[in-house]
């Protein structure tokens, strides 16, 4: 089978990450392309089996670019007469379908976001217009797909990005948080800052730390109001999550809205004790309240203070939803995604679906 995947690049990012884990995966049984139309810049590993085409439009004239957009989706789709193509993320997905219209493949979208939180009049249109023309609009959670009026849809979780680390002995008294500065709103970090500075004195010998890319953002100026520059520090971006998260004692998701949180499945599966705002979407449908984790009020600055005290006070029941963590995720593996995609993709090219 051949199977043909467009994204705008696989550089850093949630949607990046499951793509390029797709693509190695489905290199293994099938003919497997991948077309980049912005960037080719690679920040996760692609097995050499996965052949790249570079759909980057150079030209900067804004009518032109959208032609030649469209012209070299085209020809990519008919160069490569794909059984079945696939596409994350809403634009690329209303491109794809637009160009599909004249080719006539089986296709399969994907959102990687909130809709309810990416409401652009062009992304509304697309999701509206256009989705109706795909195969499936796969989503990556169960409640977005839920509330998706379109009927030709489904949703598959992302998988777990790291092998599962269940020790949660000589762990720093850390609490991490992850995003690139770029998103604080989205992630809310602004929240997390404030619920955050309640406690901190309290505390003495912990300390908060942000892991992700270090851009501007008004951040650092909230935390300089607040006197406690010394108790919080920016890590950067790292090549190794894993091993970072595997120091630390508590992770803390303090978004507003989500997708699919994958940075909270990675944590869960290095054992942090993990406390989550009850955001849309995702949380409570990957921590199971007080088992594998802590689901806190959507938004509630006091509660998520008050949860993370707790759990700084009491190890003992850090070391119990570290365990539970560990287990959830197991949830998430990899081959119970992959099986779900193989299912999905098999059963639309024989018009099973």
């Amino acid at each position: 089978m051949k199977i043909l995947f467009f994204i705008h690049s696989l550089g850093g990012g949630g949607a990046e990450r499951v793509a390029s884990i797709l693509l190695n995966h489905f290199c293994e049984k099938h003919d497997t392309y991948v077309a980049i139309l912005t960037q080719k810049d690679e920040s996760y590993p692609i097995d050499s089996r996965v052949k790249v085409i570079d759909n980057i439009v150079k030209c900067k004239i804004k009518g032109a670019h959208r032609i030649l957009k469209y012209r070299n989706i085209y020809r990519t789709i008919k160069e490569v007469n794909p059984d079945i193509i696939l596409s994350f993320l809403v634009e690329m997905n209303g491109d794809t379908i637009i160009t599909n219209l004249l080719t006539r493949k089986k296709i399969i979208v994907s959102e990687r976001n909130s809709t309810q939180h990416n409401k652009t009049f062009k992304k509304v249109i697309c999701r509206k217009l256009l989705y109706p023309f795909a195969d499936k609009v796969v989503y990556v959670s169960q409640e977005e797909c839920s509330k998706s009026k379109i009927k030709n849809k489904t949703y598959i979780y992302n998988p777990k990005n790291f092998d599962s680390f269940n020790d949660y002995k000589q762990r720093s008294k850390t609490i991490i948080a992850i995003g690139s500065q770029h998103k604080w709103h989205q992630k809310g970090f602004d929240l997390l800052i404030n619920a955050w500075a309640k406690i901190e004195s309290h505390h003495p010998d912990w300390k908060l730390e942000i892991l992700g890319r270090i851009c501007k953002s008004p951040i650092k100026s909230q935390i300089e109001k607040l006197g406690i520059a010394k108790r919080v520090e920016f890590l950067g971006s790292s090549t190794d999550v894993a091993s970072v998260l595997k120091q630390k004692s508590i992770y803390v998701l303090s978004s507003r809205y989500e997708g699919f949180p994958n940075s909270l499945l990675e944590a869960m599966s290095q054992g942090c004790a993990c406390i989550a705002f009850n955001c849309y979407t995702g949380p409570k449908e990957i921590i199971t309240d007080g088992v594998s984790g802590i689901l806190v009020e959507d938004g509630n600055v006091a509660d998520l203070s008050e949860k993370m005290n707790l759990l700084i006070n009491d190890y003992e029941l850090r070391e119990k939803l570290s365990s539970g963590a560990v287990k959830e995720s197991h949830r998430f593996d990899r081959n119970t995604i992959f099986s779900q995609w193989d299912e999905l993709i098999e059963s639309i090219v024989n018009n099973n679906i």
